[in-house]
């Protein structure tokens, strides 16, 4: 049975090399090796899908901005979503960061926020190995940071490892599949403990 090529590279990848921080206990939603950058808009919501390889709960998640740091951010956060199945990608909110506006403030930097409560959400969240989870990154400014994050060939083929939605001013309690649009670049996420 042949693996969607990203997900192939990242069994392949993680478990031997060390390198991942899913040999640490956590996830990402690609190789932290030969990324790209994206700029991205303001108000867009990034969606990066993944599989959990392990067991694991996490209590944080990340970003990374590279050059062009934020300007007159009035919204930035990271969000953990459920997926539907692995034949409809709509995704729900089951955790999130709080609203932070010194996400993306200095270039060339690892942003990691714990889960907030607010709302009622949980300060951590147990992850299935196996299942297909998505991490997702909205930033409202007048200037968004650089994002790291890969290239993705064929990008509408199903699995669908990335997708984005316009015109966000939050994180909204879920998205139908058919409002998230396929892109060919997939920013790069970390949930951990």
């Amino acid at each position: 049975m042949a693996l969607w090529p990203l997900e192939s590279t990242l069994i392949r990848h993680i478990p031997d090399s060390g390198q991942s921080v899913f040999a640490k206990g956590g996830v990402e939603t690609s190789s932290r090796f030969n990324n790209g950058a994206s700029g991205g808009s303001s108000g867009t919501l990034w969606v990066s899908y993944f599989t959990a390889i392990v067991d694991t709960t996490i209590t944080k998640l990340a970003m990374n901005a590279l050059a062009n740091a934020a300007v007159s951010t009035t919204l930035a956060r990271i969000a953990l979503f459920t997926v539907a199945s692995t034949t409809d990608d709509s995704v729900t909110k089951v955790a999130q960061t709080a609203n932070d506006t010194t996400i993306g403030a200095s270039a060339y930097s690892l942003y990691e926020r714990v889960l907030s409560t607010v709302g009622g959400f949980p300060s951590s969240y147990s992850l299935v190995a196996g299942t297909r989870y998505a991490l997702g990154y909205l930033h409202v400014a007048t200037t968004v940071p650089d994002m790291s994050g890969a290239n993705i060939l064929a990008q509408s083929t199903p699995p669908a490892p990335s997708r984005l939605i316009d015109g966000q001013t939050d994180i909204a309690a879920s998205y139908a599949v058919a409002s998230l649009n396929t892109h060919y670049f997939g920013v790069w996420l970390m949930a951990r403990q």
